[in-house]
């Protein structure tokens, strides 16, 4: 009897050995890449590009082939960004930059001191009043202050105001969250966000200190690596998951894109380890796709020029905010492939997720592309968690993975069902 339980505490042991790996592996990937070495994988300093060559050098430590010479596949593009000094002061009060404002993605450089002017639902003036305000020329050297609670959204005036068609050198948009986002232009006109609580009504003066750069052709990359199948080389099962995010904003904030997407590279980068362990019988690709928050221009890059043969490829399962899952996985284009779909829920009868729902395809990730050229795909993401998303509360130590694992197996069953 004592041998059959010291066997059985044995085997437990080991089990829970190697799930509590993954997500120890997964903990290590997803504290690493939102770091501030890697400066929130965007543009400036380069912070992409650490983190690409962080995730090749991954991919040779679990033994993936690369085509030609090496795993990256570089492509052009331009970004907006925003470096060195930031700064925002409102009638004496320095705003904290992350905290209290953030820079809009398509703003343009903007120094000096200014006069505030506020509309808000109590003092919406009409299209023909601004009118006559910018012939004579009111807004000039002026920043609108616009407070939009209240307003109904498809509000010509509001409209025009958020898209400045009255010549003002700024504008302010009050928000109750502060989400930030990555433009490939800029305006010529400055554009910050602020929280609704910290801009009073009646404040006059801001002086206003924006360091913005637009980097044209800036150089980009795809990661890309491959373990051969051993009984169908020729089928492809994708994996991806994008892995840059905002990057840095001034010389004090970074975003460090935790759940968005680290932790899909995390669970990417598990996948190559554990087929790397127990080869597949299809060939398996790891595609870490960059430039997604751009307007998913990597993985675009790589549908209209490819390292292999497009047709070749069963199915892709792309992975983006997927840190979370308490509530269940969202799949993202199941509505549209209902065998597959039906196919994902029956790798569930253990209950490794609460709930899988499903919706129909849209350009939200890097499965878009594929999906276009009629590739079955799914994004799939977690349901559930923080609230954190596209700002510098996006943080490593939030994300709790209680879920990580059953996921992990979750598509690890549906991937050897495939």
């Amino acid at each position: 009897m004592l041998k059959n339980s010291l066997f059985f505490l044995g085997f437990f042991l080991v089990v829970i050995s190697a799930k509590s790996q993954d997500v120890e592996y997964a903990k290590k990937i997803l504290d690493t890449l939102s770091s501030s070495y890697f400066e929130g994988r965007g543009a400036v300093n380069n912070g992409e590009k650490k983190a690409a060559d962080f995730i090749a050098e991954e991919y040779k430590k679990h033994g993936l082939k690369s085509f030609k010479e090496s795993f990256l596949q570089h492509f052009n593009y331009n970004i907006n960004t925003f470096s060195g000094k930031l700064e925002v002061v409102i009638d004496g009060e320095k705003l904290i930059l992350g905290k209290d404002y953030i820079v809009g993605a398509a703003s343009s450089k903007l120094q000096g001191e200014f006069d505030l002017v506020h509309y808000n639902s109590t003092n919406l003036p009409t299209k023909k009043e601004l009118q006559k305000l910018t012939k004579r020329g009111f807004f000039l050297n002026k920043i609108i202050v616009i407070d939009d609670e209240g307003i109904e959204k498809d509000n010509e005036v509001l409209i025009a105001l958020k898209i400045n068609v009255f010549n003002a050198i700024g504008i302010i948009l009050l928000e109750n969250k502060l989400t930030q986002s990555i433009a490939t232009s800029y305006e010529k006109y400055a554009v910050l966000h602020i929280l609704r609580e910290v801009v009073d009504r009646n404040a006059r003066k801001i002086a206003v200190n924006i360091n913005q750069q637009l980097i044209s052709n800036f150089k980009s990359q795809n990661v890309i690596g491959y373990i051969e199948g051993t009984d169908f080389p020729d089928s492809i099962i994708a994996v991806s998951a994008h892995y840059d995010h905002l990057g840095r904003m001034g010389d004090e904030v970074y975003f460090p894109g935790a759940n968005d997407n680290a932790a899909g590279v995390a669970m990417l980068l598990n996948f190559a380890k554990y087929f790397s362990e127990k080869l597949p019988k299809k060939t398996m690709f790891f595609m870490a796709f960059g430039a997604e928050e751009s307007g998913i221009i990597g993985s675009r890059y790589f549908v209209e020029n490819p390292t292999f043969e497009l047709k070749r490829v069963n199915f892709l399962i792309n992975l983006d905010v997927i840190g979370t899952g308490i509530d269940g996985i969202m799949v993202v284009n199941g509505a549209d492939l209902p065998q597959a779909f039906a196919l994902l829920e029956s790798c569930n009868e253990k209950k490794y997720v609460p709930e899988i729902k499903k919706r129909k395809n849209a350009p939200n990730s890097d499965h878009f592309w594929f999906a276009q050229k009629g590739i079955p795909a799914f994004f799939i993401y977690g349901l559930g968690g923080g609230t954190a998303y596209h700002d510098v509360d996006d943080t490593s130590d939030k994300l709790k993975l209680e879920k990580y694992n059953d996921v992990f197996l979750l598509i690890r069953d549906f991937i050897l069902k495939l």
